[in-house]
C-alpha cells in the first residue's frame, strides 16, 4: 500500500509555563534520529519568538542583532548560547535574566524583560544558518502572575 502523506516537520511541540517578570531559563537537549548530539555548525541565529493570537510577535530572545533599547521589546540577553561556546554538544540555553540595563542612554534605564501580559501565547523556537532554517520547538507559551 502507497504512503499517502509524508512530514518533514521535526520540531517538537511543547507547551511552557512562564511567571510574569520573573526570570526565564529553558535549556534543550537537542539530538539526532541515530541519538548523536546536534551540531549547531551549520547555524549562526537562534530565535525564540512568542506571537499572539494574530500572529504578531510580542517578544523575542536572540542572540543576534542589537543589544536592548528602551525603544524595543528584542532582548539580546548575554546567555542565550545556541552555538557560541559549543558546536557539537546538542545543548541550546535560553536564560532571559529578570531585568536589563539599556545601553547608550543617560539616564541608563532597567527593561523588565519578562514584561509579557498574562495569557495564553504561540512561540517558535528556531535557528537559521546562509542555507539552513530548523524550527527546534514551537508550542503554546503560557504567562502566569
Amino acid at each position: 500500500m502507497a504512503t499517502s502523506s509524508v512530514s518533514s516537520d521535526v520540531s517538537t511541540n511543547i507547551n511552557i509555563t512562564a511567571r510574569k517578570f520573573d526570570s526565564f531559563y529553558l535549556q534543550v537537549t537537542i539530538t539526532n534520529e541515530d541519538g548523536t548530539a546536534f551540531s549547531f555548525a551549520d547555524y549562526d541565529v537562534a530565535k525564540f519568538d512568542i506571537t499572539n493570537a494574530n500572529g504578531v510577535i510580542v517578544k523575542t530572545f536572540s542572540n543576534s542583532g542589537n543589544p536592548l533599547t528602551a525603544t524595543t521589546d528584542t532582548v539580546k540577553p548575554g546567555t542565550i548560547k545556541p552555538l557560541v561556546l559549543n558546536t557539537t554538544d546538542g545543548v541550546l540555553t535560553l536564560y532571559v535574566p529578570y531585568s536589563t540595563n539599556t545601553t547608550g542612554n543617560d539616564p541608563v534605564l532597567k527593561f523588565i524583560n519578562m514584561n509579557i501580559l498574562v495569557g495564553t501565547y504561540d512561540y517558535v523556537l528556531y535557528l537559521t544558518g546562509s542555507s539552513e532554517r530548523s524550527t527546534i520547538m514551537h508550542g503554546k507559551f503560557k504567562v502566569i502572575e
